[in-house]
Order: structure tokens, then sequence, then C-alpha cells
């Protein structure tokens, strides 16, 4: 049974939500204005908040915290309500009417989410709540994840992330690291990519005086360097082979040999490696170690692409508004309507660095600016071939409008940017006899963003 604050002035509607919460087996506590939830709030935190937004005394909103899986219900139902209401930790947004499944379900969605987060603050306590939700997405999209972060934490067992490039694999290494008991210790990321394999092994390895050209001094790498703590492998997948050779080694035996040394040295090290290449792949092709690999993904976590986790976007562009503003010393900016449409039509394939990167621009211009499609208009049918030497250079009535209007149309829609609102305006036309007149010639559009 779990305990839900409904805060909803309309005394039909309270009443019938509080008998289908009940029926269900919740305990229902009912608040009709936002002085009296607050009230309630100030002395005890419900499993879930269930709260209207048009409020006698406010908005409902206010009643939104992190700490209380929330669904907000509105007979107001715009983007920008739907989108204050999740950047401000709402786990669903009702837009009245709805039918009892759908409050049913957004509630369960809600406890869900109360629970996942309930078992990163109470397990072994030791879980670093912050640095998990540091990603962005511990009460969102990452949720699943995240959800299994404290029994990972609480070993020292190595763990293998992979995701696409700009998905956030350190991010997720240091919640780990922050997480553990580990935490006081050191954490040192490499990126692998970024050093030449000349270099990679006496790097990561370090090396002792004369074991070549101008080593005049005992070095420890980054291993070492990690003692007591975490080390990050990022872009594993880019270790030359004769490198891999010798992490092995220091996983199996949890000893490393410096370069140009004899004796091994024992180390204490958690060992997080992230790669966003197809690492099997790579085996097949012989370009990693299939024993290297069986050791590095003894625990394999995912981070799904940013196109899989829209639900976490207004987080993260408020996160990334707050965070530039403060940079750059300028003002924050709210996207528009038009951009926040945009925002949750497009595919990320940067990720979360790409989104960071767009948000930071809006900062800078102050506007957030949205890329204007390119519209290539493509004929068909192709051009009739030329007329054949002999035969009469005459063409029909018909066939000489039909070219002329299909060439018309063409236009309008290259000078309107393939918007065919414009385009009929442009032509003098309803937009539903632009959209008739587009089948009837088979001209298509192909659209692109730059």
């Amino acid at each position: 049974m779990a305990e839900v604050l409904l805060v909803e002035d309309e005394k039909n509607l309270s009443a019938l939500f509080e008998d289908l919460l009940t029926r269900r087996g919740h305990s229902v506590i009912v608040c009709a204005t936002l002085a009296s939830a607050k009230a309630h709030l100030a002395s005890r935190l419900p499993d879930v908040l269930l709260t209207d937004v048009k409020l006698p005394d406010g908005e409902g909103l206010e009643l939104l915290r992190r700490d209380v899986p929330a669904v907000v219900m509105t007979a107001f139902g715009t983007l920008e309500r739907a989108v204050q209401a999740l950047r401000a930790g709402a786990v669903d947004f009702l837009v009245k009417p709805f039918d009892n499944g759908r409050l049913l379900a957004a509630v369960e969605q809600a406890l869900a989410r109360g629970e996942q987060l309930e078992e990163l603050e109470l397990s072994h306590g030791s879980v670093d709540v912050q640095a998990a939700r540091a990603l962005i997405g511990a009460d969102g999209g990452l949720a699943d994840l995240l959800s299994t972060l404290p029994r990972i934490a609480s070993t020292d067992a190595t763990v293998l992330i992979s995701g696409e490039s700009g998905t956030g694999k350190e991010l997720l290494a240091k919640a780990l690291h922050q997480s553990s008991t580990r935490r006081d210790g050191p954490f040192v990321a490499v990126n692998c990519a970024a050093l030449p394999s000349s270099l990679l092994e006496s790097e990561l390895f370090g090396f002792e005086r004369g074991a070549f050209t101008g080593a005049h001094a005992r070095k420890l790498g980054f291993i070492e360097s990690a003692n007591g703590g975490t080390l990050f492998l990022d872009e594993i997948g880019d270790m030359a082979l004769e490198a891999q050779a010798r992490l092995l080694r220091a996983l199996q035996e949890r000893e490393i040999v410096r370069v140009g040394g004899r004796e091994p040295v024992k180390v204490d090290v958690r060992f997080v490696a992230a790669s966003h290449r197809d690492l099997a792949g790579l085996v097949k092709s012989g370009g990693f170690r299939q024993d290297l690999l069986y050791r590095l993904s003894v625990v394999p976590m995912h981070l799904p692409p940013l196109r899989d986790r829209r639900v976490d976007l207004p987080a993260l562009v408020e996160h990334f508004t707050k965070k530039h503003a403060r940079t750059h010393r300028l003002a924050e900016v709210s996207p528009t309507l038009e951009a926040l449409r945009w925002m949750q039509a497009h595919d990320w394939p940067g990720n979360v660095r790409e989104l960071e990167n767009w948000v930071e621009r809006a900062v800078i211009l102050q506007r957030f600016e949205v890329p204007r499609p390119h519209a290539q208009v493509v004929e068909s049918p192709p051009e009739p071939p030329p007329v054949a030497v002999g035969s009469p250079a005459v063409r029909s009535l018909r066939e000489v409008v039909a070219e002329a209007e299909r060439r018309g149309i063409v236009t309008a829609l290259e000078a309107a940017k393939g918007n065919k609102a414009e385009a009929a305006r442009l032509l003098g036309v309803s937009y539903k006899t632009l959209f008739n007149k587009l089948h009837e010639h088979g001209i298509q559009e192909k659209q692109s963003y730059t």
C-alpha cells in the first residue's frame, strides 16, 4: 500500500480519484489548496504526489520536488506546461479528461521511480546519490540502469561501459567510483585513443630510470597512480594489442612490471573500461583480445543514446543552460515552443555532447536557434526525351500547361525552403490545393538539417 497525496480543488474529481486509488489499495490524503498541500509536505512526504496545476491559491507545480515522485494533472494541456512539469521533476503529465487506466498507470510508474531512488539511497549505505544524479537521468531515462549501481559499486568487480560517443561514459564511471568504498582514493581517467601506441605502455605501467632515451628518473604510470582508487580506461578498443597483453596480466594478477623493470609491483586498483566500438566485432577481426574482453566485461553496463531517453531532454537543457550561463556570465535563456518541438524530434547523433553544444550556443547568442530544413525538390516523372529528328515539335496545350504548373510549384517550394504552407501562399492557392497538386505531378521533397 502506498501513500498518495492528492491535490485537487474540484470536489467531484477529487472524490473520483480518491475512490479509484483507495480501491487499488492505496492510502490517499486529499488537499484542496496549495497552502494545505505545502503544510502537509512540510511534515510528511508521501510515496506519490498527484496534483492539479491550477489551484485556488496558486500553481501545483510549486509542490514538485526531486525526492517525491509526482504526477501532474491539468485541463490546460500545452507543451510548455508539460516541459515545465517534467523539468520540475514530474514523472508524468496528464491532460484532462483522461481515463482511469491512464491515471493508475501513471501512479504505478511514479511508485516504481520512487522505489528505484530509495534503492539508490539505502542500499549498502554507501551510494553517492548526487554522483549518480550528475548524469541527469537517474530519475528519468537512466533510472533502470542506475538502479543496479548500488550493487555494482559495492564490489571491486571490473566494469565495461558501452555506448555511443557523447553519452556520458566517464560520468557513469565517476558515479561508480564516488559510490564505492574507494571514493576517498584517486579516480584516474585515461583516454586510450589520445595516447600514441608508442607511449601508451610507459604511461600506463610507468618506467624505470634508463628504460629508454630520456628516461632520467623512475616514473609511476597511470595504474600505480590509481592505487587505492579507480582507473578508468576510456576508448579501450583503440588500445594496441601489445598493451592489451600487459593489461590482461594486470587484471589477472593485480600486479604490473614497469617498462625497463624486472620486479612485479602489486596494485590495488578497480578497473572500469569503456568503448563506443563493437569490441566483440573487433575480436572477430583480430583487433582486440578475446581473453581481455572476458576480463573486462565481468559487469557490462550500457548507456543508451539520447534519442532513446528523450524524457531527460528538459532536465538536461535546464542543467546546461544554468551551467553555461554561469560560465559565460550571461542570463539564462529558455527554449521557444519551436525549439522544444525540434529538440524532441531531433535524433541527436552526437548525444549529450551535441545537446550541450547547442545549449551553450543558445546561451551565448541569448536565443535558441532551430536549424532550418533545406528542401531539395525532385521532379517526377523526369523531363521527356528530346524530340526525334523529323517528328513534329508540337505539344498539346494540356502538356504545356502541366509542365508550367509543375515548374511553378517547384520554384515556389524552393523559395519557401520546403515549407508547403508558405509555398501555397506564394502561389495564391490553398494548402489543400497545393497538397493535391504535389501528388498529381509526382513532386517529392527531400529534407535534411544542417
